[in-house]
């Protein structure tokens, strides 16, 4: 690392720094081949400088970096070309060489960002894909309105030409659809990628603003020409701080997406891309003559953004009721976890106290039985001081797995504290609960035991006050030597 990024100033920052300074005074190169020098050798430099940076850093997907900066190196050289005709040659053929050069770099550069995205997020994104689709397309009907549809009926050029002219605004729509899908998709949103999105703007901008003045035939001065070239200088730059930027190193790294917000800047960008289409009408429905000279082509773009923006609200609507259903769920396993004791697995003393009220309502409307009884391990804070805390969970935990197994589906077993445990025996009577719970003492491990107390319910008795009979018996059964169960009295 170099002092000066020791310094806090990055080499990426340096370089953006420098080439301000080297736009700026391209402001004040004459029309010679001492412009079309400084200009590539400006653009070169971001070619270096992004090669510079992937090689330092290394950063995932290297190779395609790498790619990425022959592509502009492609282009460049297209820059290079154009200038040889225009001022070696004095010729201006169209279509060109260079026009060959700054296809196949578009071409190339298109491929490389399309396997870049892929790498980023390689699972399916319905949503991302859609909104990119919405801003293209709304930029796809203004290119066809003023750039694409005028050269189909142009008489003047020939069919390559046409072909090579078409080209250019359709690339540019590939382009934008890309960065859209970079803006609305998952992904790293680090320094590079800022600068790579600021470079893709900076270039597509200038792009369009060359192609709109050319069709309008504004009369551009030099000053404008120098504007222009601003702008494709700029984008050289980006892409190449981006490469010198640290977080290239994750910029084409796998991601997982995740349901995100429809946000108020997502919803300003989509919203003016839908209205592009009904400004387009009011537009040339105030032209002289009130004729719509491009009716068709709006009323499909129309159509289409309509479309697009009712799957973008269906796949919003499967976001939002997945995002429920996940949410249900996991309230359901809070619960779950809520009422469920994490030692033994029962049910613990929070749901226990819920399930009490709600059977002694079942059983007063059907008017059937109702039996509780209260367990207690015999000697358990012995057993815990002779072999260990972690012993004593471990009887608490198989002991609740063994009684669990000599009971019906419809009795409640559950860990009330401790060592003590609550039974709610539905459609019993006292004397057959003694007997069960004498059926599951000899199932205790470790061949420990427990006392029990069983209470019947009166039909009118509250859940507190069954609840302290049953424990009364309880402590009658430890106070008559243990591993027995004792009834209440009615």
């Amino acid at each position: 690392m170099g002092r000066r990024e020791r310094a806090g100033l990055p080499l990426w920052g340096c370089y953006l720094a420098a080439l301000t300074v080297a736009v700026i005074g391209y402001f004040g190169t004459p029309d010679s081949w001492i412009q079309t020098i400084c200009y590539d050798s400006v653009a070169v430099s971001g070619v270096v400088a992004m090669v510079t940076g992937v090689r330092r850093t290394g950063p995932t997907a290297a190779g395609l970096w790498l790619m990425f900066a022959g592509c502009q190196l492609i282009t460049v050289c297209g820059d290079f070309t154009y200038a040889l005709y225009a001022r070696y040659l004095h010729s201006s053929p169209y279509p060109a060489p260079a026009d060959v050069l700054y296809l196949t770099g578009g071409v190339l550069e298109v491929v490389v960002l399309v396997l870049v995205l892929r790498r980023r997020v390689p699972e399916r994104d319905a949503a991302g894909v859609i909104e990119a689709m919405i801003i293209a397309g709304a930029f796809a009907l203004v290119a066809w309105v003023y750039l694409m549809k005028p050269v189909t009926q142009s008489t003047e050029l020939t069919t390559a030409g046409k072909l090579v002219a078409i080209g250019y605004p359709v690339l540019d729509l590939l382009l934008l659809a890309l960065l859209a899908r970079m803006l609305v998709g998952g992904g790293a949103r680090n320094g590079a990628y800022r600068l790579l999105a600021a470079g893709m703007i900076s270039y597509l901008a200038a792009d369009y603003a060359w192609a709109l003045t050319d069709h309008f035939e504004f009369e551009a001065g030099t000053f404008a020409s120098h504007l222009m070239d601003a702008g494709y200088l700029f984008a050289f730059g980006l892409y190449g701080a981006a490469g010198l930027h640290p977080g290239i190193c994750d910029l084409a790294a796998p991601v997982r997406l995740a349901d995100r917000r429809f946000s108020r800047w997502r919803l300003t960008l989509l919203t003016t891309a839908t209205m592009i289409a009904p400004l387009l009408l009011a537009a040339q429905a105030r032209q002289a003559d009130n004729h719509v000279t491009d009716a068709p082509a709006i009323v499909v773009g129309c159509v289409g953004m309509f479309l697009l923006v009712v799957a973008r609200m269906a796949v919003l609507i499967r976001q939002v009721e997945r995002q429920s259903s996940v949410l249900e769920r996991q309230a359901a396993e809070l619960t779950e976890l809520a009422q469920r004791d994490a030692l033994t697995g029962l049910a613990n003393r929070r749901a226990w106290e819920l399930a009490l009220p709600l059977a002694l309502d079942h059983a007063r409307r059907d008017g059937s039985s109702l039996v509780l009884a209260v367990l207690d391990l015999d000697f358990f804070k012995r057993y815990n001081d002779e072999h260990g805390h972690q012993a004593g969970d471990r009887l608490l935990k198989e002991a609740a797995a063994a009684w669990a197994s000599g009971l019906r589906r419809s009795d409640l077993l559950a860990r009330y504290g401790g060592e003590e445990f609550a039974l709610l025996l539905p459609n019993g009577d006292g004397e057959h609960a003694v007997e069960l719970l004498d059926r599951l003492r000899p199932l205790t491990p470790s061949a420990q035991t427990f006392s029990a107390g069983v209470a019947v319910w009166d039909g009118q008795e509250s859940s507190d006050a069954l609840f302290a009979r049953a424990d009364a018996a309880l402590y009658e059964a430890k106070h008559d030597g243990r591993n027995r169960a004792a009834l209440a009295a009615a």
